[in-house]
C-alpha cells in the first residue's frame, strides 16, 4: 500500500503516474496511481524507487 512517498511519480519518464488527492476534508492520505497505462514503457523505474515496495511489475520483460 502506498504510503505518500511518490517518489515512482516523480521518476517516471513518462509521467504515467499521478497523485490522487484526498477525498476528505483534513484527510493526509494521498496515493500514487497509474493515470496513462498506454504511455507506460514497463521500464521499471517506479517498482525500483518505492521505497515500500508498493509497485509490482507484471507480464514485463
Amino acid at each position: 500500500m502506498c504510503r505518500m512517498q511518490c517518489v515512482c511519480v516523480e521518476n517516471c519518464p513518462m509521467d504515467c503516474l499521478k497523485i490522487e488527492d484526498a477525498k476528505f476534508h483534513g484527510d493526509i492520505q494521498t496515493i500514487a496511481y497509474m493515470a496513462d497505462p498506454n504511455h507506460c514503457i514497463g521500464c521499471g523505474i517506479c517498482a525500483k524507487v518505492c521505497p515500500i515496495r508498493a509497485i509490482v511489475m507484471k507480464g514485463v520483460n
